[in-house]
């Protein structure tokens, strides 16, 4: 009967040694898992489109100017307006920019002046802008997608609006994304656990986890069709109180 109580009590030792050596992923604990979430954005920028409506030759004074932005580092211009019936060199000579002339007089008509705007701006700038116009109304659209210093209708009282800002091309740009939802999974779950949110810096933290093996993954974005889908990694805590980096989860969206 001795025998049978101590080799009752040895395999009760045994079974709570086995018990308390075992890993259970889950909530309790004493340490952390901690990384972050960066985005590939690839989007196709956009061109930018400028339209000026411009007008008839009495509202346009000898050496009236606007101005107007191309991309690259030296396609900052003027664009001035000269009456050959004036013995005065009209043009303003703007520091910086280089000058496009427009010859017109004061019988030209708003339509008269379009044309003659764009005849002198299809000289200098066709690598720069497509140039349409449409009566009074001139559209400059930007070969290049890129984001240009805005135009300005300087001395004249044309009006001059960006109809749409220009936007880079972004392919595999890479940066921090905050308030991004990151899922826990744990041990051999397939639903999530817990959630938690990107801060400032794209960087996410789960704490208060026992020792065992977790899943957390991040939602990208299908480049061609939009849709969803979940980018795993799974990370073993081994010891308690314990900061266990998991990494970067690259997405797109």
């Amino acid at each position: 009967m001795k025998s049978l109580i101590i080799a009752s009590i040895l395999g009760l030792t045994s079974v709570l040694i086995f018990s308390s050596c075992e890993k259970v992923a889950g909530p309790g604990g004493t340490s952390v898992i901690r990384g972050n979430v960066v985005g590939l954005k690839n989007n196709l920028g956009q061109s930018e489109v400028i339209e000026i409506t411009v007008m008839n030759g009495l509202e346009v004074e000898h050496g009236d100017y606007f101005l107007l932005n191309a991309a690259g580092n030296n396609s900052r211009y003027y664009i001035w307006y000269n009456n050959p019936t004036w013995v005065s060199n009209g043009n303003p000579n703007l520091a910086g920019r280089t000058g496009i002339k427009v010859d017109f007089n004061y019988s030209d008509s708003n339509v008269d002046i379009a044309n003659q705007t764009v005849a002198a701006l299809n000289a200098v700038l066709s690598d720069e802008f497509t140039i349409e116009v449409n009566g009074d109304i001139l559209t400059l659209t930007s070969i290049e997608h890129v984001n240009l210093s805005d135009a300005d209708n300087g001395s004249t009282n044309f009006n001059v609006d960006v109809a749409n800002q220009g936007e880079e091309d972004q392919f595999g740009t890479e940066i921090a994304i905050a308030d991004e939802h990151v899922f826990l999974i744990y041990a051999n779950g397939t639903t999530f656990n817990e959630t938690a949110r990107t801060g400032a810096n794209g960087e996410f933290t789960f704490e208060g986890l026992q020792v065992g093996t977790y899943t957390v993954y991040a939602l990208t974005q299908d480049t061609i069709t939009g849709e969803k889908t979940p980018v795993y990694k799974t990370i073993e805590i081994s010891e308690k109180a314990s900061i266990n980096e998991i990494g970067t989860f690259s997405i797109h969206y």
